[in-house]
């Protein structure tokens, strides 16, 4: 009843101040949530990183094909071993106090953000850089033992402790953004928690900060690439009931906002609405542990008993695509997306005959269907007890079993998993940084592996893949071990989240990705009709 009566409060306001989503060179749009925090050493929910990286910059970026690109930093080059990144400011790079930027400003964000008295969620982030972990993790205590140097006033360059081909990937993180020495001295333990306690070296300055309410942009007219900037201010609400924000969409009170699937249907069909892959896999972890799980037949026949085209279009209601993989869309590969390139990994079991396989599974453990007494866990959010009451369908309709649901908050589930206290889970994982890898590490045995699954070829591939420099024999290497993950069987992706988003047809070039900041407006413009 409180979350109604604030989101009609909302609503209410909004009209009144005749505000408009859409208007001039001005855009609304929706990011759901008060962030926990606009200090970019410190965020660590997608609200931060959304007006972090628009208020800030780091040395680089991704582009709409989520490749690195210049920001700060004009060029890079990377060493023969892969192990030293040196990077090259810009010249003419200025923060929105006039003051000029150096490297120095990127070298003091590091080594704020890895310091043990920085409670930044994302030091971890880091890692690859040489000495970063034992100084975050407060084995070391001189900075000058980790692997960041400053050349001179716009040369910096990061030691790894060993290559590591996508490290320049992570370098679009919040973490990675410069402070301004200034700023933080006047500011201390205030720095950056109200708009006027910063100042900022993206494309635009944040003005106003309402808490529980809105953040207001508007364009920095210090940023070096000004020129290029359309949008002269953006103006973020903080909605998190999506029917609410629908509304106000309908109302022209937002340009941009994600919509629950029920209130997108509205829109199908229309050129307002759009269907974006959040990089967001859902799959099945096997414990094998459990007697019958340590069968491969068995969790083979676990897996492939689930009709994903059913589970996308009747249980997830078109809020979804089924797996073919582990790795989700929007990863690059060779010269396409590497789910492309990699294929349909599950399309060769098309015509296996399930409970066969489970029942042959089962003889070479010594069981019987009728000795198998199995519990799928999930947890409450979405549609996890949807999706489990599916699951035991089709595993009673296809395998002859009753499989008992156990439906936890998601803050339990997560203990669950990470204590490997489960038969069979329902879990999640959403992508760190633009490259395969940050979903293919976490099922290595030195891996968030929750099933603990132990494969030396797959981890020997994985590790292989950290260091190669060359990109195509990376990219092979990743698509065999990809190959092996799914044809283990412990681990079986069920669907890619897709985001609904709205968007007024006047906006044109406004970014939705996977990964990192979900929406952009560096290359945003409204149309003049």
């Amino acid at each position: 009843m409180k979350k109604l009566f604030l989101a009609m409060m909302l609503i209410l306001g909004l009209l009144s101040c005749g505000k408009s989503g859409v208007g001039g060179k001005s855009i609304s749009f929706n990011m759901e949530a008060e962030p926990n925090s606009l200090d970019p050493q410190l965020t660590s929910d997608m609200g931060g990183f959304i007006i972090t990286d628009m208020a800030y910059e780091g040395l680089l970026r991704l582009n709409e094909k989520n490749e690195i690109v210049p920001a700060s930093a004009e060029s890079w080059k990377v060493s023969d071993d892969g192990k030293v990144w040196t990077l090259t400011l810009r010249k003419n790079l200025k923060w929105s106090n006039g003051d000029p930027i150096k490297a120095q400003d990127y070298y003091n964000a590091i080594k704020r953000g890895i310091d043990p008295e920085t409670p930044s969620e994302y030091a971890f982030i880091t890692y690859y850089i040489k000495g970063a972990e034992d100084y975050n993790t407060g084995k070391i205590k001189d900075f000058n033992q980790v692997g960041v140097k400053v050349k001179d006033d716009y040369t910096i360059e990061f030691t790894l402790s060993k290559p590591a081909a996508y490290f320049g990937k992570t370098l679009v993180m919040p973490i990675y953004f410069p402070v301004n020495e200034k700023a933080l001295a006047a500011n201390k333990d205030k720095y950056a928690s109200e708009a006027d306690k910063s100042v900022y070296n993206g494309p635009y300055i944040i003005k106003k900060w309402v808490h529980d309410n809105k953040v207001v942009l508007e364009k920095n007219p210090n940023y070096w690439n000004a020129g290029n900037i359309k949008i002269n201010q953006i103006t973020a609400l903080m909605v998190p009931d999506f029917d609410t924000a629908t509304n106000l969409f309908k109302n022209k009170e937002l340009g941009v906002t994600r919509a629950s699937i029920e209130k997108s249907a509205e829109f199908k069909g229309k050129p307002e609405l759009r269907k974006v892959s959040n990089g967001r896999l859902y799959y099945l972890a096997f414990n094998q542990k459990i007697p019958a799980l340590k069968s491969k037949k068995v969790r083979e026949a676990l897996a492939l008993a689930i009709n994903r085209d059913d589970l996308v279009e009747k249980v997830l209601n078109g809020g979804g695509v089924k797996t073919t993989g582990v790795v989700a869309d929007q990863m690059r590969g060779i010269s396409k997306e590497f789910r492309e390139e990699n294929g349909d990994l599950y399309a060769a079991y098309k015509n296996v005959d399930v409970k066969k396989l489970f029942d042959e599974g089962l003889k070479e453990e010594g069981l019987t269907p009728d000795k198998v007494h199995l519990t799928l866990t999930v947890d409450e959010k979405g549609t996890g007890k949807r999706e489990a009451e599916f699951y035991q369908s089709q595993w009673k309709e296809k395998l002859g079993i009753d499989v008992q649901v156990e439906v936890l908050t998601y803050k339990e589930r997560l203990s669950r998993g990470k204590e490997g206290n489960f038969e069979i889970i329902r879990s999640v994982w959403g992508p760190d940084y633009a490259d395969a890898m940050t979903y293919l590490e976490i099922f290595a045995s030195n891996g968030l592996n929750i099933a603990k699954n132990k494969n030396p070829e797959y981890d020997k591939l994985i590790e292989e893949g950290k260091v190669i420099t060359d990109n195509e024999k990376r990219m092979q290497t990743l698509e065999k071990a990809e190959k092996i993950l799914a044809n283990d069987f412990v681990y079986s992706g069920l669907y890619y989240e897709l985001a609904m988003y709205l968007v007024d047809p006047k906006i044109e070039n406004v970014t939705l990705r996977a990964v990192g900041s979900k929406i952009n407006f560096n290359k945003a413009d409204v149309k003049s009709k």
